[in-house]
């Protein structure tokens, strides 16, 4: 097993595409390890900040993580885990009202569609596909 990690710049690129302030996103690299150009998920991440409470800048850092995952994937297990990992974001972000970040997530899901092959977020990745159900 190998701890989830990316490359600091590809996080980097995504945090500023998803518009997470520089504050958020240097409090969000300093939660998690940097080595050697890397970033790994910390095994427990925890926001302790009483002033730095924004969901829609949490969860944004966070699918920005995963998205860079998903990127950087090599083996169709990897993808199939940063893809639950972006739906999970995209369900949380629903159930606390973040609609930005779901819209976004959405995008994102059309926009990459070709390479996932996933039609939505309920669908499975990790069954095979031409398995429907109706």
């Amino acid at each position: 097993m190998t701890i989830i990690s990316v490359s600091k710049d590809n996080l980097t690129n995504e945090l500023e595409a998803w518009r997470v302030p520089m504050n958020y996103a240097v409090i969000f690299l300093r939660k998690n390890t940097d080595k050697g150009g890397r970033v790994l998920l910390h095994p427990f991440f925890f926001n302790d900040t009483d002033h730095m409470t924004s969901p829609r800048h949490w969860l944004a850092a966070n699918a920005a993580l995963w998205c860079a995952a998903y990127r950087e994937a090599e083996t169709r297990e990897s993808q199939i885990e940063a893809l639950a990992s972006i739906r999970a974001m995209f369900y949380a972000a629903g159930a606390l009202g973040q609609g930005e970040i779901t819209t976004l997530i959405q995008n994102w899901w059309r926009n990459t569609f070709e390479l996932h092959q996933v039609p939505a977020p309920n669908y499975s990745a990790a069954c095979p596909q031409n398995l429907r159900l109706n």
